[in-house]
């Protein structure tokens, strides 16, 4: 298709906007955003400027595929899409927030009990990862259920699998891979207790990149070391089935199959072959 050129239609001196734009422009950008953002979120949550820009290719073609429409790079149309990378970690960060603090028990006061039990809190979930297991423990060999937290679940379930038209069900190649940007958001979280009171922490690639790659580093090393059973995969194909479920995308009935059988198809062959495939063709 011949390439097209964004027409903005109105003036907007605050922060650039896609409704700025033409209907053509709305719709390709649209669809554009939506694929950077579900590949930020899993893929590569924290990049540099090459692979903001390795994504933001990516992303462009796969919009162009969509939508069919040759859109032209402009440094404006660029910047709508680059400007949400913060904005996306932090949007998540608010929905994980509450449920850390619910989940992990940690509670808001001022009296010195509360405070200490805060900061034990904080010790006890940060050493050997405890936080990424159901079962807890201070001693790693009687911690279980590696990657299989509670929080981790619902995580998946209130970022990416809310309904059926969510992230991680218009783009299940993304979201079947382990999210690694859930346990940083995690540590993130906990990190703002780590005072015994409630302190805001921002969570930026310059504070968290470090520890966004010991978690990689951590997963690479743990899908190797299980690989010939398929460990993490399996982890993670059985997280999206739980996230399809309660997005309302997966029926819990099941319904009548609408497949046939080898036995039917090559059935039909022989029958096609020997002039009966229907009762009346010799009438």
């Amino acid at each position: 298709p011949a390439m097209v050129k964004a027409q903005k239609l109105t003036k907007n001196e605050g922060h650039p906007c896609t409704r700025d734009y033409d209907n053509v422009t709305q719709e390709f950008m649209a669809t554009m955003i939506r694929e950077y953002h579900a590949c930020l979120c899993v893929q590569v949550p924290m990049l540099d400027h090459t692979q903001e820009m390795s994504l933001l290719n990516a992303s462009w073609v796969r919009a162009f595929q969509v939508t069919s429409v040759n859109l032209a790079h402009t440094p404006q149309l660029v910047k709508l899409v680059t400007i949400r990378g913060s904005q996306v970690r932090g949007q998540l960060k608010s929905k994980l927030r509450p449920l850390v603090e619910a989940i992990y028990g940690f509670y808001s006061s001022q009296s010195k009990s509360a405070i200490k039990k805060n900061q034990a809190l904080v010790e006890e979930l940060k050493e050997g990862m405890n936080f990424a297991f159901k079962h807890m423990a201070a001693q790693e060999d009687r911690q279980c259920g590696f990657l299989k937290a509670t929080l981790i679940q619902k995580i998946m379930n209130t970022m990416w699998f809310a309904n059926k038209h969510d992230n991680g069900i218009v783009f299940p190649n993304h979201f079947k891979p382990f999210p690694y940007l859930a346990l940083v958001l995690i540590e993130c979280c906990i990190d703002e207790w780590t005072t015994g009171t409630w302190t805001d922490i921002a969570f930026t690639i310059q504070e968290y990149h470090n520890i966004f790659e010991l978690h990689l580093n951590c997963l690479q090393a743990f899908e190797e070391a299980t690989k010939e059973v398929g460990v993490l995969p399996g982890i993670c194909n059985q997280m999206y089935e739980v996230g399809c479920v309660h997005s309302g995308a997966t029926p819990l009935i099941t319904q009548s199959q609408s497949a046939v059988s080898m036995r039917v198809i090559a059935d039909a062959i022989k029958e096609y072959q020997e002039g009966s495939t229907t009762d009346d063709e010799s009438e």
